[in-house]
């Protein structure tokens, strides 16, 4: 694997009608004295081609309601920065542009060379979901999550982990960020990085949620639908735990 280095490069998601987060986050670099670039997110609302990799009709079994145009635009703008990894053979950081980034980053910049070949993603935030340590780099623990610790606010990312994410992506069910959570599925385990150094803007959180339209309701056909999937999802994660603790078990027991 390419090892990071100084010259990392960062990339943050972010439609161009969106100045005020742009402006945000190139505020917050130039403070800690690095440099993004910016990647134009695709725009729900447009047609592009990799819209037909949503599954529609599953999509509708599994959740019990269709995506919602800014989290599809979301899912090809994550699909084609993992392209863009492997294509460069380069590891990368990918920043969405609602966040807030500590200062602890440049820590994590100056470490990322001790991180282990095998690790290939980590989120860059501490999710409050159950985890485990799974590997220290510097003054860094990367915790192992037994649950999805939702959002994408900024993470980690190698080809190696890149290629596994694409192979798998062939149709779009679950928001980007639960995809990735599926390590049972394309093998690239749930990682998150403790302490964070991302979290969601404060700027931004406010005007998000007041801009938010209200979820359609799914009727009684599409909650039935959405609850037994939800059902066989915590089976699937119980399963992958349970095979994941009995080899780490195993492991310590031989070391």
């Amino acid at each position: 694997m390419t090892r990071p280095s100084a010259d990392l490069p960062l990339y943050v998601i972010n439609l161009p009608a969106s100045a005020d987060r742009r402006a945000s986050i190139q505020r917050q670099a130039a403070a800690l004295g690095i440099e993004v670039t910016v990647w134009d997110a695709v725009n729900g609302h447009s047609d592009h081609p990799l819209f037909a990799k949503v599954d529609e009709k599953r999509r509708l079994t599994c959740k019990g309601r269709p995506f919602r145009p800014g989290e599809i635009g979301c899912w090809a703008s994550h699909y084609l920065l993992w392209q863009q990894c492997v294509d460069s053979g380069r590891p990368m950081i990918v920043f969405e542009d609602d966040i807030t980034i500590d200062p602890r980053f440049l820590d994590v910049l100056r470490d990322l060379p001790r991180l282990p070949d095998s690790v290939g993603y980590f989120r860059l935030h501490a999710a409050d979901r159950p985890s485990s340590p799974w590997v220290q780099f510097g003054d860094f623990v990367l915790h192992r999550y037994w649950r999805s610790p939702l959002c994408a606010f900024g993470y980690y990312l190698a080809p190696s982990a890149a290629e596994k994410f694409l192979r798998h992506a062939d149709r779009w069910v679950l928001p980007v960020d639960d995809y990735m959570d599926l390590a049972w599925l394309h093998g690239v385990e749930c990682l998150g990085l403790k302490p964070g150094v991302v979290r969601s803007g404060d700027l931004f959180a406010s005007v998000i949620q007041a801009g938010r339209k209200a979820k359609p309701g799914v009727g009684v056909l599409g909650w039935w639908s959405r609850e037994i999937y939800r059902a066989r999802l915590s089976v699937r994660w119980f399963a992958y735990n349970l095979a994941s603790r009995l080899r780490w078990r195993t492991r310590i027991g031989n070391g």
